[in-house]
């Protein structure tokens, strides 16, 4: 009789397993697709398909660049490559070769929130609101307006030359670089779809892509946000098989639970802590909550409070509530000492009265429960 009922629980949970396999299959095929942001074939909000599909359709060249910087045209192509937001710093053979990149003639405009230590470039902390707009100003001294969101101003050198400022520092510049050109900007999120419409964004970039002649290939560099590295363990299996896993996983976990002998909190016997436990205020509680005696409750408790702020703040204890106001004001920055007063003196007036209802008790308990508190953490 025992084996039967083993092979029926093996049986069920075989069903439940396949069922749970079929239905997390669909479930996860179905999820739509998640985009790190700053990428070119993002939609989200943080991601720039929208200016990169704008450009795709205005100009004839507009690539995608998913290769190592090695493989970049070494000769005047009249290029420019868009670095935006890279998700990190390659390393310095590769630096080298962007650099050689823009020696041979081409252009590389690098949008990061903090572009220090990329091409040599510095910056320098400021205080700004991240989420309001502020007043750009360009080299014609004509003025817009953008959200930027970066606490970093740009250092500028002897040759660069400062394309968009504010009154904080530099936010855009122009770098010579051999033949070619650097433009640094630390406002990546005027090209990201949720952004790009906003304030002026979409007319300072033009204006950073405006040169003497237009550039004969724009490319989107791919490559720092990893399009051009070895996919990571989890993107080399199909999900079929993913889900085959972690299926197998929980399998595992039923099946240590089947086996299992004990599962949930260890439970001590009540002899083994009653005896440190502290019984007599729970009962003298429920006395007091049973006999309605509320006003002995709350003298109780202003007693303990003024212990507390005689202990931690100083305040004699021998005092009464209506001299403590002042004290209390100046210890507790946050309460006004028209507060104070008021406290202590409705404090007075509901300690000398014969009786308080419930309603009252749990209102001044929590007040006092509140300044007890405050004095505890200070």
């Amino acid at each position: 009789m025992q084996i039967r009922t083993s092979k029926k629980i093996w049986i069920w949970l075989i069903v439940i397993l396949l069922l749970f396999i079929i239905i997390s299959y669909f479930l996860v095929s179905k999820q739509p697709k998640e985009y790190p942001g700053y990428v070119s074939e993002s939609p989200a909000p943080t991601g720039t398909k929208a200016f990169y599909t704008y450009l795709e359709n205005t100009l004839d060249q507009t690539e995608r660049w998913k290769h190592s910087p090695e493989l970049l045209a070494k000769q005047d192509n009249n290029e420019i490559l868009l670095m935006i937001e890279p998700f990190f710093v390659p390393e310095s053979v590769r630096m080298d070769e962007y650099t050689d990149y823009m020696k041979a003639g081409n252009t590389i405009l690098l949008l990061k929130n903090d572009p220090d230590g990329m091409f040599d470039v510095s910056t320098n902390p400021v205080m700004v609101e991240e989420d309001e707009a502020r007043i750009i100003t360009d080299q014609q001294n004509e003025k817009y307006k953008a959200i930027v969101p970066s606490p970093m101003r740009i250092e500028e050198e002897e040759a660069d030359e400062i394309l968009l400022e504010d009154e904080t520092g530099v936010l855009a510049l122009k770098r010579p670089v051999g033949d070619g050109n650097l433009i640094v900007v630390n406002s990546p999120n005027w090209l990201t779809n949720d952004y790009i419409l906003d304030e002026n964004h979409l007319e300072l970039i033009y204006k950073l892509l405006q040169t003497e002649e237009a550039y004969n290939t724009v490319l989107f560099d791919e490559y720092i946000h990893g399009g051009g590295n070895v996919p990571s363990t989890v993107a080399v299996y199909p999900k079929w098989m993913l889900v085959f896993a972690m299926q197998l996983i929980v399998f595992m976990l039923l099946w240590l639970l089947f086996k299992g002998k004990r599962f949930g909190p260890v439970r001590i016997p009540r002899e083994e802590t009653v005896r440190f436990s502290n019984e007599q205020t729970s009962a003298l509680a429920a006395w007091y909550k049973k006999g309605k005696r509320y006003q002995d409750a709350l003298k109780l408790q202003a007693d303990y409070l003024k212990l507390l702020l005689q202990e931690k703040w100083g305040i004699a204890y021998q005092r009464s509530w209506l001299e403590c106001s002042e004290l209390i004001a100046g210890k507790d920055k946050q309460m006004s000492e028209e507060e104070a007063q008021k406290f202590t003196y409705d404090l007075t007036n509901l300690l000398n009265k014969e009786s308080v209802n419930k309603q009252e008790y749990l209102a001044w308990s929590k007040k006092l429960d509140w300044l007890e508190r405050k004095v505890e953490e200070k």
